[in-house]
C-alpha cells in the first residue's frame, strides 16, 4: 500500500513536538511492515525509507498541498480536519481535545477509547512509540528521583499537584516541558526545594532522566486524550503516578502504578508500592509500540479503501466534541493541604 502521511510541521521535531513524533514513528512503522510511505512535510524533514516531499508553503503551492500528492498514492493520513476533503481516500487522526460543538470529518480516528467517547466517536488508535529508543535501567541502578514530562505552564497539567506530591516524598522533582529562561539561566539555578527545572528538552536528555529515574508524576486536570509521556515513561521502567482522568485508566494498570484525584493517595501508593521497571517496559507492548499503532491504522486505511468511509453506514452520525473543555476548567484534586 502506498500511504502519504501529511502533517505541516517539522519531522521529526528537534526537541519535543508530540504529534510530530507520532508522525515519524507511524512511518517507520510502516515501513518495516513493508508499505510504501511519501511523507508531505516541512523542509527539513527526514525519514529514512520514506519519500519526503517538501512544504514550502501550502498555501503558496498551486492546488495547495494536495496538488504534492503522488498520482499513486492508494491514502491520504492527516492530522487536522481538512478545510476540503482531499479528492484522494483519506483518514484524519485528532490528537487534541476539539471545542464544544466542534465538529469533525466521519473518517477521524481519535487515539484512546475515552478520547472518541467524548466525541461522539468510537473510533480510535493509540499512540505508539518505538521502545527500542527508550533504555531501561534496572532497579539496583536507578536513582530515587521523579520526573514531570508536560507542559509545565499549562493550569490542566498540574505541575502545583506534582510539586507538592514530590516534597512531601522528600524526593528529587526534574520537571521537563517549563519554558526555558532567557540565556538558559534555569540550567544553572540550583534546585530549589528539591525541584529542578529543565525547560524543553531533547530526546536524549530526556531519555537520560527517565532510565534513571523511579516515577513520572501526571495528575493532570482534564481529559488527556492520550499522554505520550505516559508509554515513554513505562518504556523507560518507571511507574506513573497520575489522575484517573481521559486515557488514564486505559493505560495505567496497578501493576504499573496508580490513580487517583487525591495527592495523599498517590503518595501512598509512591511510597509503599513496589514497582518493576521490568514490568513497566513490558506494559508497553500490550498496545503501545510503533508497530501496534501501525497495524491498527492498516485495518482502518482498509476500511476506507473497501468501503469509502469508515462508517458502518451512510447515517453514522459526525464525531463532534461533547464536553465543556478550556485551560481554565479544571478537573477536581484534592490536595494534601485541601
Amino acid at each position: 500500500m502506498h500511504i502519504v502521511l501529511y502533517h505541516d510541521a517539522l519531522i521529526p521535531p528537534p526537541k519535543y513536538g508530540g504529534t510530530e513524533r507520532i508522525v515519524y514513528w507511524l512511518a517507520k512503522a510502516l515501513l518495516q511492515l513493508g508499505h510504501q510511505v511519501t511523507l508531505i512535510a516541512r523542509p527539513g524533514s527526514a525519514i529514512e525509507g520514506a519519500t519526503v516531499i517538501a512544504l514550502e508553503n501550502g498555501d503558496s503551492v498551486p492546488g495547495g498541498w494536495e496538488a504534492l500528492i503522488p498520482a499513486d498514492a492508494d491514502i491520504v493520513h492527516l492530522w487536522g480536519t481538512p478545510a476540503t476533503p482531499p479528492k484522494k481516500p483519506f483518514l484524519v487522526t485528532i490528537q487534541g481535545n476539539g471545542r464544544p460543538g466542534e465538529r469533525f470529518h466521519p473518517n477521524t480516528v481519535f487515539i484512546s477509547r475515552k478520547h472518541a467517547e467524548n466525541h461522539g466517536a468510537t473510533h480510535f488508535v493509540y499512540n505508539g512509540i518505538d521502545p527500542d529508543e527508550y533504555p531501561c535501567d534496572p532497579a539496583g541502578s536507578r536513582e530515587n528521583a521523579l520526573v514531570f514530562l508536560a507542559k509545565a505552564s499549562w493550569k490542566v497539567k498540574n505541575l502545583v499537584g506534582a510539586i507538592e506530591i514530590a516534597r512531601a516524598a522528600n524526593r528529587p522533582l526534574y520537571v521537563m516541558g517549563s519554558r526555558d529562561w532567557p540565556k538558559g539561566l534555569h540550567r544553572f539555578l540550583p534546585a530549589f526545594g528539591g525541584i529542578r527545572y529543565l525547560g524543553m528538552v531533547g530526546d536524549a536528555e530526556k531519555r537520560s532522566y527517565l532510565r534513571k529515574a523511579s516515577a513520572l508524576l501526571f495528575p493532570v486536570r482534564w481529559p488527556e486524550p492520550f499522554g505520550i509521556a505516559i508509554t515513554e515513561a513505562l518504556a523507560s521502567g518507571c511507574a506513573v503516578f497520575g489522575t484517573p482522568y481521559g486515557s488514564l485508566p486505559e493505560i495505567v494498570t496497578p501493576d504499573v502504578g496508580a490513580l487517583s484525584h487525591e495527592a495523599s493517595v498517590l503518595l501512598e501508593r509512591l511510597m509503599n508500592g513496589n514497582y518493576s521497571p521490568e514490568t513497566c517496559r513490558k506494559r508497553v507492548f500490550q498496545g503501545f509500540t510503533h508497530i501496534a499503532m501501525a497495524e491498527s491504522y492498516l485495518k482502518l486505511y482498509r476500511n476506507v479503501l473497501d468501503r469509502g468511509s469508515l462508517g458502518e453506514n451512510p447515517k453514522t452520525p459526525q464525531p463532534e466534541a461533547r464536553f465543556q473543555e478550556s485551560a481554565e476548567t479544571l478537573l477536581p484534586w484534592k490536595g494534601l493541604r485541601s
